[in-house]
């Protein structure tokens, strides 16, 4: 694997390296959109249409969109090639002027809806050899295509298209040996092991390395006649497989890491869609299907950025490792998906749909190997260490656990009350919140301050305010059912969440505390009586969906009417 990895960030670069660009001949290129498609070529011919560049990038659309070239005569010779990029184009056709023919155009095609064989240059990438019959030719292009339109055209002499496509084609062989070489590894790895994770990795290696193949046209030559839509389904198919695969892989990558259980749950939906998009695709809505799923490919990939930043338990690799490796990934992708649709980006670094589908699957498919491999050297070391340490195994478990509980314990607990702390408190809290929404049962939140605890602390010091608090938190604690949600939030702060209580009962349970400090007897060893009340406010769901920090923030506007109203009573937000 290191040597793999040493190779591929060697030759990489160098073969995915922008290319020194072929002499462009077309002069100017004006643009013109048919939503209808039903425009003639007559109609294009006399319209001006809108200047654009060497690239069009429309997405997928069901529109028709029409390019007037001025191409300038070749240095040498009279022939040159329209080379057209990418070849999943549905239908390009070349329009010519041609006095000998009766409607007075010269009318080719090409596109992967037409038989590869056919084609005038049998290659994978799309063209037209035209004849310059003066210094400076003007030709027309139809272009008709479900698959995204991200349109490259450039007018070149036939031998540099020649050299383009010998690149693009040792490009496409660096890209499926690699991708191949992980997938083989993955296999020999899940045969060995059986994880899941593996498997998952192994078969969207398979899945990406398929669409490769068919994205960039190297399935057109096998391709059938009689089925010209197959190529699209097939990529449109593979598309949508890439995102369930990836989804599978870092689901199960995260779980040992005790993530976030909303966004596990978010990722556990997304692999729902790709039978609903499937069904469409079936049916006819490829365009639809298309932006769906690109869409759905952001959102995933923003929410495992999102995930890796709540793992909880800490794995190899770390993560840390696992945040900056997402957080990369998402970047990268983000940088290609905007340079793909920004047509002078792409022009000025020269890129190409085949150079952003390479290093975009080989990126993904290279750091998740890394991953992998990195877990699995982690597993062999910890299965020497096991080894090594075999006696003692029981005794280290048994207090690893004990410390785990230990620990557990003083970062959820306050540790002068015992109570828990702000953070478990809004943890636990913002859990039931969820529930109750969720079943539409009762929830009241309560906010409690001791009042006039400065005094106390100002007169009778620091430690007997410590005492303070402490006895106050012992009688809240033992008025409550074990079931309520008690924390310490803040200095001389509490709250409470009363699961299945509605506001009166709350109220009732406030007014039960308020009493029960104030009679309580609160007297530090040396110190006469203290006078101890509660200013208590109380809010309630009242079958809002709401957030906690929003009725926190309620309870907390509620317990200073408390105070503004005399204090030692509860106040119930209506």
């Amino acid at each position: 694997m290191k040597l793999f990895l040493g190779l591929w960030i060697l030759i990489t670069p160098l073969v995915l390296a922008p290319s020194a660009s072929a002499r462009d001949l077309i002069t100017a290129r004006t643009l013109l959109k048919d939503p209808s498609g039903t425009l003639t070529i007559a109609e294009v011919a006399h319209s001006e249409g809108t200047p654009v560049g060497p690239f069009l990038t429309r997405g997928s659309t069901d529109a028709v969109y029409w390019m007037r070239l001025q191409v300038h005569a070749p240095a040498q010779g009279t022939r040159f090639v329209l080379f057209i990029r990418p070849s999943f184009l549905n239908d390009v056709r070349l329009y010519e002027a041609d006095p000998g023919s009766p409607t007075g155009w010269k009318i080719r095609v090409t596109g992967n809806y037409y038989p590869y064989s056919q084609r005038e240059r049998v290659t994978t990438s799309l063209g037209f050899l035209v004849t310059a019959t003066a210094p400076e030719t003007t030709c027309y292009l139809r272009f008709q295509s479900k698959s995204p339109l991200a349109v490259n055209v450039e007018a070149m002499a036939p031998e540099e298209a020649d050299l383009v496509d010998h690149r693009r084609d040792l490009v496409e062989v660096f890209f499926v040996t690699s991708m191949l070489f992980l997938f083989i590894w993955a296999i020999h790895s899940y045969l060995l092991d059986r994880q899941r994770l593996v498997g998952f990795f192994a078969l969207h290696q398979a899945v990406y390395t398929l669409f490769g193949i068919v994205a960039t046209g190297y399935l057109a030559p096998v391709a059938p006649t009689r089925l010209p839509h197959l190529v699209d389904w097939v990529t449109a198919i593979l598309y949508l497989t890439i995102s369930l695969t990836a989804l599978l892989f870092c689901r199960e990558l995260f779980r040992p890491y005790r993530p976030s259980s909303l966004l596990m749950r978010v990722l556990g939906l997304l692999p729902w869609t790709f039978p609903i998009l499937l069904v469409l695709l079936l049916l006819g809505y490829e365009v639809a299907v298309i932006n769906i799923n690109a869409t759905l490919i952001k959102l995933a990939w923003l929410c495992f950025v999102m995930t890796a930043f709540t793992l909880r338990a800490e794995r190899s690799p770390s993560r840390r490792v696992l945040q900056v490796f997402f957080v990369f990934i998402w970047v990268a992708n983000f940088i290609f998906w905007y340079t793909n649709h920004v047509a002078d980006i792409a022009f000025k670094a020269n890129l190409t749909a085949v150079q952003i589908l390479i290093v975009d699957g080989l990126l993904i498919g290279g750091l998740f190997a890394w991953v992998l491999h990195t877990q699995a050297r982690q597993t062999l070391r910890d299965g020497q260490q096991s080894a090594l340490n075999l006696l003692l195994v029981q005794k280290k478990f048994e207090i690893e656990q004990e410390l785990k509980k230990q620990i557990e314990i003083q970062a959820q607990t306050d540790y002068l009350t015992g109570l828990f702390n702000r953070r478990r408190f809004v943890e636990l809290a913002e859990r039931e919140l969820t529930r109750a929404i969720r079943a539409r049962t009762p929830l009241t939140l309560l906010v409690i301050d001791i009042d006039r605890f400065k005094q106390i602390n100002d007169t009778w010091g620091h430690c007997t305010g410590d005492e303070v608090l402490q006895r106050v938190s012992s009688i809240i604690r033992d008025t409550l059912r074990e079931e309520d949600i008690l924390g310490r939030t803040g200095g001389e702060e509490f709250a409470i969440v009363l699961t299945q209580i509605e506001g009166s009962e709350a109220l009732d349970i406030a007014q039960r505390l308020c009493a029960a400090v104030a009679g309580a007897t609160i007297a530090p060893s040396g110190i006469e009586r203290i006078p101890v009340s509660l200013s208590i406010g109380i809010t309630e769901l009242q079958d809002r969906s709401i957030g906690f920090n929003k009725l926190l923030d309620e309870a907390d506007a509620a317990m200073y009417k408390a105070k503004q109203t005399g204090r030692n009573r509860p106040f119930l937000n209506c």
